[in-house]
């Protein structure tokens, strides 16, 4: 059965607090915009909108504002389920317009996002990268290291290839790969998230190394 409705709240390191979120859907939102590196921050229910629908005046607070550090516009989002969106389109219509035209003015975007948009292959990988790509998560400088140094040598690459290259010992290979989906969940492997992820997925370099003084890796973009 598919979780419609719920009250939860869900730690966020990139607010540095918790979200509190209505839906199943609004908490898959959060999976996708928490691990977006472009997004520098979210904020649920930012601001309520007071319009007029059939000489009534009526308010509607959208469910999420997303900042981003790109250059991109700002969104004003709105999560529904798309049965929702069939079922009510007459009833949302004039919120949606009210919703639109404030987005215009302060210069953002409204967006509704629904299943379609959210779950799908790209959201699978992400909570799959999720676990690996937490700070607290103890990475071997030497490991990090070693990877990005193969995937830089072997070109366009895969997870199993890397390991092999690395070492024949199973054990040592086992060591590695959370170190490997660390990368690339992290950014500095490329790895196209909207196909399945796999042992076979193809991998490549974004990044290099390079060695300072103090005998410590400092990884830039290309």
């Amino acid at each position: 059965m598919t979780v419609r409705s719920l009250r939860a709240i869900q730690p966020s390191e990139k607010n540095g607090r918790t979200v509190h979120l209505e839906s199943a859907l609004e908490r898959d939102f959060c999976c996708l915009v928490e691990f977006d590196r472009n997004v520098a921050e979210y904020v649920e229910q930012p601001v309520t909108i007071r319009y007029m629908e059939d000489g009534q005046a009526r308010r509607y607070t959208p469910d999420f504002l997303v900042r981003y550090s790109n250059g991109k516009p700002n969104q004003l989002v709105e999560i529904k389920y798309s049965e929702d969106l069939r079922i009510n389109q007459v009833q949302f219509a004039a919120k949606f317009l009210a919703a639109a035209r404030h987005a215009q003015l302060e210069g953002w975007e409204f967006c509704i996002w629904t299943e379609t948009e959210i779950r799908t292959t790209y959201l699978k990988n992400v909570k799959f990268l999720m676990r690996f790509r937490s700070i607290a998560i103890i990475i071997r400088a030497e490991y990090k290291k070693l990877i990005l140094e193969l995937v830089a040598q072997l070109g366009k690459t895969t997870p199993a290839e890397v390991l092999a290259t690395a070492f024949q010992d199973p054990n040592r290979q086992a060591e590695l790969l959370p170190v490997l989906w660390h990368l690339v969940g992290n950014g500095q492997v490329g790895c196209d998230l909207s196909e399945n992820l796999a042992m076979r997925s193809s991998i490549w370099n974004i990044s290099h190394i390079s060695l300072t003084t103090d005998g410590q890796d400092r990884i830039s973009n290309r």
